[in-house]
């Protein structure tokens, strides 16, 4: 366990910037699947600003796993042939991509023929970094980290977690009221439930995996058994977010359930990645 709490920051990160990002690409279905006015549009952009704070606040955690954090852009430099400074330069990009994007709806200036493409785009590049961000741990000196698993469990964890923040936003921003949003809702009911299955089926893949490593100091079997509780909690934590899932996207109430889940999802989300760490096993040791 001492290993997943040196990798605290990173733990935050890998919770909070996907489920921010996620909430995004859900985000970008409601302006292609609703008919919203200039009035829920505003609203939808100001409280958009609850992602995009998710995201900030992860990427600033990310920035105290470095020795040096003032030599941040040190890690620029292996762009192409590092995971890591791939992961940091997508990430980048998305979030200034995100950034812009509120910036632009939030003052006004984003027309209506330009806001689905540019949210769009935005949902690409979101989905891209959660991608990245698992890619980052594919390392061959650390085998119990290295698995294409690890990519499918953060865009499934940000489907899930996104979907249930998105439909905060949207409660929020009154995007519901009236007929419309059955489509919406239905969508991001599809999303999450995508994203809880991925990260079962990550989690399954992954622990079987661990089973079958070996090194001098530690077996795989023995960091799996010790992080079972950690998963089970998870587990209990993302049954509960995607029932609450199913009530905001079925039910008549939308804020108080969505909002529920996407605690509980983000609790989950965290224990998961909290495990992830705790089960890091080098080469050599």
């Amino acid at each position: 366990m001492e290993t997943a709490l040196n990798e605290l920051p990173l733990a935050i990160f890998t919770t909070l910037a996907p489920m921010g990002a996620g909430a995004f690409a859900v985000l970008a279905a409601a302006f292609c699947t609703m008919n919203l006015d200039d009035v829920k549009i505003k609203a939808i952009d100001r409280f958009s600003l609850i992602p995009l704070g998710l995201i900030a606040v992860g990427f600033i955690a990310s920035f105290f796993h470095l020795a040096s954090p003032l030599k941040a852009y040190g890690v620029f430099s292996g762009i192409g042939h590092s995971p890591l400074s791939n992961e940091i330069a997508v990430g980048m990009v998305f979030f200034v991509a995100a950034i812009v994007y509120v910036a632009l709806g939030f003052a006004g200036k984003l027309s209506a023929s330009a806001r689905k493409p540019f949210a769009l785009v935005v949902a690409v590049l979101a989905l891209v970094f959660s991608l990245f961000t698992g890619l980052a741990y594919m390392m061959p000196t650390i085998p119990s980290w290295d698995s294409p698993l690890v990519s499918l469990e953060m865009v499934g964890s940000a489907l899930l977690g996104g979907a249930l923040l998105a439909l905060v936003v949207l409660a929020l921003a009154k995007a519901f009221d009236g007929v419309d949003g059955h489509v919406m809702k239905s969508v991001a009911f599809l999303a999450g439930v995508i994203g809880f299955v991925a990260v079962a089926v990550a989690l399954v893949g992954h622990f079987d995996m661990l089973g079958e490593l070996w090194s001098p100091a530690v077996a795989g079997v023995s960091l799996a058994e010790a992080v079972v509780p950690f998963l089970w909690a998870a587990a209990v934590c993302g049954v509960v977010g995607v029932a609450c899932l199913g009530v905001a996207s079925f039910g008549k109430s939308v804020l108080v359930p969505a909002g529920v889940g996407a605690v509980a999802s983000l609790v989950g989300i965290f224990l998961v990645r909290f495990a992830f760490y705790a089960v890091w096993m080098s080469i050599g040791l």
